[in-house]
C-alpha cells in the first residue's frame, strides 16, 4: 500500500543489462541510501533487488557495503549506486560520507517490531541533518509476510507517513512482494529531480554565456579610439 505516491507516469524506466559494458556510453550515477534499525531487512531487501537472493542467515552488516544496477531512463544511461550500512550506533561515525552525494534514501522498518517504526522521525532526521540539496525518501514496512507476528499497523504506518510527508509502501524481501516496485518507484522521483536539476543548470550557464558576451561586445564598443 503506497499514500502519498507521486502519480505523473510521464517517462518509463526500461532496465538494460550491462549496459556501462559499451564504453561509448555517456553514464549518470545516482546514489540511493538503504537507512534503518538493525535486522529490519535492508541487506535482503537489496540483494533481492540486485541477485534475486534472500539468506535467512544475514549477518549484520558491518560498515558499508555497495551495490549498483544499470537503467536506460528515455535517452539516459543511469547507474544506480546502492549503499548499505549497518543501523547500529557504534558505526554511526560513518555516516557522513554514507550520505554525501545522496539523492534517495529508503527508509525501511520491520511490520513484527514497534522500536524500527519509531526510529524512522530519528532517521529522516539525521537526513535532513547530514544531506545538502535535494532528497527523494521512500518509507519501507518490511516482512509482511510475518502479517501474524504485525506490530505495526498499515493505518498506524499510513498516518505516521502522511505526518510526515513521505511516501509508504510495504514489502517482502522472503517473498518479492513489492521490492521492485520500490526501487523503480524511488529511481523515478530521483531521475526527475536530477533533470530538473539539469535543466536550471543550462539555464543558468547559458545566462552567465549571454551576459559574458554582452560585457565583452561593451567593452569592444568602449575601447574604440576617436
Amino acid at each position: 500500500m503506497i499514500k502519498n505516491e507521486n502519480q505523473n507516469d510521464d517517462f518509463e524506466i526500461n532496465i538494460e543489462e550491462n549496459v556501462l559494458s559499451h564504453h561509448d556510453q555517456q553514464y549518470y550515477k545516482l546514489k540511493l541510501i538503504v537507512l534503518g534499525d538493525s535486522g529490519v531487512g535492508k541487506t535482503n531487501i537489496i540483494k533481492k533487488y540486485i541477485n534475486d537472493e534472500f539468506s535467512t542467515d544475514t549477518k549484520a552488516t558491518v560498515g558499508v557495503e555497495f551495490f549498483y544496477k544499470t537503467f536506460k531512463i528515455n535517452n539516459d544511461i543511469i547507474k544506480l549506486e546502492i549503499w548499505d550500512t549497518a543501523g547500529q550506533e557504534r558505526y554511526k561515525s560513518i555516516t557522513s560520507a554514507y550520505y554525501r552525494g545522496s539523492r534517495g534514501a529508503l527508509i525501511v522498518y520491520d511490520i513484527t517490531r514497534v522500536s524500527s517504526f519509531e526510529s524512522i522521525e530519528r532517521w529522516i532526521a539525521e537526513i535532513n541533518e547530514k544531506v545538502t540539496g535535494s532528497l527523494k525518501m521512500l518509507v519501507i514496512g518490511n516482512k509482511v509476510d510475518l502479517e501474524e507476528e504485525r506490530k505495526v499497523s498499515i493505518e498506524e504506518a499510513l498516518d505516521k507517513a502522511q505526518s510526515l510527508n513521505v511516501p509508504l509502501l510495504e514489502t517482502s524481501a522472503l517473498e518479492s512482494t513489492n521490492i521492485d516496485k520500490a526501487f523503480k518507484l524511488l529511481l523515478k522521483e530521483m531521475y526527475k529531480e536530477f533533470k530538473n536539476q539539469q535543466n536550471i543548470e543550462k539555464k543558468e550557464n547559458k545566462s552567465k554565456s549571454e551576459g559574458l558576451s554582452l560585457d565583452v561586445n561593451n567593452k569592444k564598443k568602449k575601447s574604440r579610439c576617436c
